[in-house]
Order: C-alpha cells, then structure tokens, then sequence
C-alpha cells in the first residue's frame, strides 16, 4: 500500500493555508509526500501548511522527513495523536534548526488558530 494525500485551501484576509490530510504508509515514501505537499503549496502560492498525519501508519522515524521536505519557507502546523507527543520535540527542534517554523498539535483548531495568528503579525 502506497499513500494519499487530499488536498485543500483555507483562503483568508492573510493569505491561504494549504491543508494536506496524508493516509497510507509513509517510511519509504517520507521525503517524497512532504515534496509533493511542497510543490501543491507552491502552485497555490500558500506560505502555511496544515499537515494532518493521524492517518499514516509508520509515521514514526519517517515523520521528520516528510516535515522538513514540506517546510521551505513556510510555517507549517502538523496534526498528530497525543500517542506520539514525545516524539514531537525532536521533530521541532530538527526543524528550527534548519531555519523552519513547525509545531505539533492534536487538535485541528488549535492547529489553524496557531497559523492564524502568523497571518494576522504579518
């Protein structure tokens, strides 16, 4: 089994949040997904990604990958279960550490409400 990433876009006052929900296997395909999460985001000019990973199977160890190849330069919230919390530092922390913007979080409207409050700074 492969994966499927569904797309859309919350188009706001500051600018368009591209939503990817990813379901199916990820630990061979990591990079890839979070390439084509970033080349969708390009082509709907989104300079913040909500990235719904609850669906993916083997998500762990592979979840940093996916991330960081979404990343570019864009502020990008991921929803995952409470399950893996302790994982979610280290992704952070990875991601900062080459200059990108992430946070973890279970809940989808604290998710969106946290990429809100980037568009309504900028």
């Amino acid at each position: 089994m492969g994966y499927r990433i569904d797309f859309g876009i919350d188009q706001g006052a500051g600018g368009c949040i591209l939503q990817a929900k990813v379901r199916g296997r990820s630990a061979r395909h990591a990079e890839r997904i979070g390439r084509d999460i970033a080349d969708q985001a390009d082509r709907a000019a989104a300079k913040q990604l909500l990235i719904d990973v609850r669906g993916v199977v083997d998500r762990l160890g592979a979840l940093g990958s996916l991330v960081l190849a979404a990343c570019r330069d864009r502020r990008v919230a991921v929803i995952d279960s409470d399950d893996n919390e302790l994982y979610h530092p280290f992704s952070e922390f990875e991601a900062r550490r080459h200059g990108f913007e992430v946070r973890y979080f279970s809940d989808a409207a604290a998710a969106m409400a946290w990429l809100g409050e980037s568009r309504r700074d900028a």
